[in-house]
């Protein structure tokens, strides 16, 4: 029979509303939209975040007990029904290695359609460089809550 670890989605998830007041722009971003395995200390965060002065983006965070090591490029896919859809980063991830915990961060331009199908798929896998997981149904549920209500 073959391992499979549990994966739970973070209880903790919220949306965040800033405005700067001196230059009048605002940032609305989803935070802790996310999965952890207990087994093998591993956490995703995958966060939408759509700011008046950029392009909307995906926010990665991968949490473990290995570095992944993201470069650049098309690192980031996600397989839907029959479909893939590549992500890419303009650089490499923001990495912290601290004992045995290691951080990385990514952004990946995204579009609301891209977005979309992706929170629509039935079953969604996603690998971020090396590391393949199924997206659970919370996520999917949390992106596609805050597309309808804030990426117009």
């Amino acid at each position: 029979m073959e391992y499979k670890p549990v994966q739970y989605a973070k209880n903790d998830y919220r949306v965040l509303k800033k405005e700067n007041r001196y230059t009048g722009t605002f940032m609305i971003r989803q935070k802790s939209n996310g999965f952890f395995i207990p087994d093998e200390k591993i956490s995703v965060d995958m966060d939408i975040v759509i700011s008046s002065l950029k392009v909307p983006y995906l926010r990665v965070s991968y949490y473990g007990t290995e570095q992944l090591s993201i470069p650049d490029g098309q690192t980031l896919s996600f397989i839907l029904d029959d479909e893939e859809i590549k992500l890419s980063s303009k650089r490499e991830s923001n990495r912290l290695k601290k004992g045995n915990e290691a951080v990385e961060v990514l952004s990946y331009l995204v579009t609301r359609g891209q977005m979309k199908k992706i929170s629509n798929g039935r079953r969604v896998k996603c690998t971020l460089h090396n590391y393949t997981f199924p997206v659970p149904n919370q996520m999917k549920q949390n992106w596609d809550s805050f597309i309808d209500e804030y990426w117009q």
